[in-house]
């Protein structure tokens, strides 16, 4: 990917945060960037490239932040801080319509790689890494809408998706 896109992704970033993903469009990446908005057609064949570079981008990151987590409390940690960091990103990732022909190549499963492998499931077989994303999903967007009720501790059920679906070892024979 060329600088200039990048660049035009990282104003993208900011200026989606800034105004939500509803209100996310050509006009305000373009007055962000201080130029007419034709000229992102050079780098990007319309507004759902842009988006679905977004979700390749906030994939790949989220992905790679998994990568240092520890076990399924790791992961619950970790997702809920990379989505509470950048929500409307993370709203866009998870709401958004997806083409996964305009995803970048390996960016959904990059995301999808720390859970698999936690569980032991492929790509193709994965109940309980999607069970546990969909857990996960199910908390941070809740708390994204700020659906729990004032000063309520979320806390106690991410404890919950740990206790529930951490992956069990054999006990010993005794």
């Amino acid at each position: 990917m060329s600088a200039r896109r990048e660049q035009i992704l990282d104003v993208a970033e900011r200026v989606l945060e800034d105004v939500g993903a509803d209100r996310f469009g050509i006009g305000e990446l373009a007055r962000a960037l201080d130029i007419k908005p034709p000229s992102l057609y050079k780098h990007f064949r319309g507004l759902d490239a842009i988006v679905h570079a977004l979700i390749s981008r906030g994939f790949v990151r989220l992905g790679v932040a998994l990568e240092g987590a520890d076990g399924l409390a790791g992961f619950a940690e970790v997702y809920r801080a990379q989505a509470l960091v950048a929500p409307q990103l993370y709203c866009l990732m998870t709401q958004h319509p997806l083409d996964r022909s305009q995803l970048e190549p390996g960016a959904e499963e990059r995301a999808m790689r720390a859970l698999l492998d936690l569980f032991g499931e492929s790509v193709q077989d994965h109940p309980r890494a999607r069970a546990a994303w969909a857990f996960a999903h199910g908390l941070v967007a809740l708390e994204i809408a700020q659906r729990f009720p004032p000063g309520a501790d979320p806390g106690p059920s991410w404890a919950v998706l740990v206790s529930s679906l951490a992956p069990r070892h054999a006990s010993p024979a005794g």
